[in-house]
């Protein structure tokens, strides 16, 4: 199932095909196009881009819906991405303290980590991903569904 992947001035939701169409066509031919109150827009098979006169900038890409989470017996999260089940770690939140050895231009960010799961147990390398891991990947399917 697709969704849109709908990001306001750096704030990003899952919006229904319908309801992401309907923003997308309004701003093209519709009330808000009529009004003047787009002032820039680009438009493609899986992705817009609407900057409105107010300043506000949006941009919709279509991408997979988010996974469900599911608990297993021992309580660990399990996320399914693509007929593959991961488990999935606690949210790592940002507000851990830079360590010496960082760049100084390091930031600290949440991420979460995940490592594949065959008949009940951890197999292969772990992995993290965050907010910017791109559309499309397993590692963003996974953050997108620990975080809905």
């Amino acid at each position: 199932m697709k969704v849109y992947e709908r990001t306001e001035n750096g704030i990003t939701t899952h919006v229904s095909i319908r309801e992401g169409t309907a923003e997308v066509n309004d701003a093209m031919i519709g009330r808000v196009s009529r009004e003047r109150g787009v002032r820039k827009m680009s438009s493609g098979r899986t992705q817009h881009h609407i900057e409105y006169a107010d300043g506000r900038v949006v941009r919709m890409t279509l991408v997979d819906a988010p996974a469900p989470v599911e608990t297993d017996g021992e309580g660990r999260r399990i996320v399914t991405v693509k007929g593959k089940r991961y488990v999935v770690g606690q949210v790592v939140p940002a507000d851990r303290p830079v360590h010496d050895g960082a760049p100084k231009d390091w930031k600290p960010r949440a991420y979460v980590s995940y490592w594949s799961e065959r008949d009940g147990e951890r197999f292969g390398p772990t992995r993290t991903t965050d907010g910017d891991a791109k559309p499309g990947t397993v590692g963003r399917a996974i953050w997108d569904a620990v975080n809905r």
